[in-house]
Order: structure tokens, then C-alpha cells, then sequence
């Protein structure tokens, strides 16, 4: 009954969601949608994942993070990144390893849930735009999908951004760190 309830609500915020993007023209408006499910969306993975030993983490990122005119594929394996400062997948590597944590690298909604079914981690980190990480946590329901946005530098799909700061925050306190 529980599960079903949090659905309603899911429900309600991405039905929310899709009206906005078709019908409001107002960007904050749009936003203010997104960044309240994305704020309800990561409390209940918190709760979800209070007090309990998570083996598998993964980070899922877009291949929008990787600089747009690098020649290494980061796709197919994020190991394939040179860490040329270039973007901020070296300092993901990083983390990987300090953290002992799989990471991805998506080209689109398919490919994302096609990891999150074949990997089935305990927690998942996605990165990725308003719409992407919405409707990805929408569809990944009752998976644990912690989300954070990208930032968009520049245009939307290219040379986007992320805040180290914030998935590494957020890996100290799932590990214990704190």
C-alpha cells in the first residue's frame, strides 16, 4: 500500500512535469517542478537506504559531461577517458576508485535502463538534465535513484557540467565517512 501511495505522488509530479514542459512557457516555473521531485524523489531514497549496507553503488552520468570533441569513447567504458582536465570524468575516475563505486556513461534513456536492469545496483547516482533525470527516475520507480542535475554551461547536450562536491558529499554520507 506503501509503494503504491509514493506511485500517486510520482505520478502526480511527472504528470506535472509533462503539462509544464508543453503548456508553461515561464523556465522557473518549469524548473521549480523538476527541483521539487527531484527534492521529494532523493528524501525518499535517503530513507530507503538509512541504515543499510549498500554493495553495489553506481554513478550513471551522461555522455554530455565528457568534452564534446574528445576522441576517446567513454561510452563503452569511462576507462577509456585520458583525464586530460578536459572535463570532469577524471576526477570521476576518481571517485570511482576512492569509493569503490561502478560508473557509467549513458547516451540516452535506453541505454540507462538497460544498465540499471543488467547491473542492479543497491543505489544508483544519476546525473543528467532536468528532463532526462526526471523522467529516468520516473520510469526506474521503486529503484533507489538518487539524482542530481547537470549543469548546462554552454547549450543543452554539450559540454554540460557537474558538482563533484555534491556526489561526493552525497558518497561520504552513504559510506560513512561523515
Amino acid at each position: 500500500m506503501k509503494n503504491f501511495m509514493i506511485k500517486m505522488i510520482y505520478n502526480i509530479y511527472y504528470t506535472s512535469f509533462i503539462l509544464s514542459e508543453r503548456f508553461i512557457n515561464d523556465h522557473k516555473k518549469k524548473s521549480k517542478i523538476a527541483e521539487n521531485f527531484l527534492l521529494f524523489n532523493n528524501k525518499r531514497v535517503l530513507r530507503k537506504i538509512k541504515n543499510k549496507k549498500l554493495e553495489k553503488i553506481s554513478i550513471l552520468l551522461p555522455h554530455c559531461i565528457q568534452k564534446y570533441d574528445c576522441p576517446y569513447k567513454v561510452t563503452s567504458n569511462i576507462e577509456n577517458c585520458k583525464q586530460c582536465g578536459g572535463c570532469k570524468l577524471g576526477d570521476i575516475l576518481k571517485l570511482k576508485k576512492e569509493f569503490n563505486v561502478d560508473v557509467k556513461v549513458a547516451t540516452g534513456g535506453t541505454l540507462a535502463r538497460m544498465y540499471i536492469k543488467d547491473y542492479r545496483p543497491d543505489l544508483l547516482i544519476a546525473v543528467a538534465c532536468k528532463r532526462d533525470l526526471v523522467s529516468g527516475i520516473y520510469d526506474a520507480f521503486p529503484f533507489k535513484v538518487y539524482g542530481i542535475f547537470n549543469e548546462i554551461k554552454n547549450s543543452p547536450c554539450i559540454n554540460t557540467d557537474v558538482s563533484l562536491i555534491k556526489i561526493r558529499e552525497f558518497l561520504e554520507e552513504v559510506r560513512g565517512r561523515k
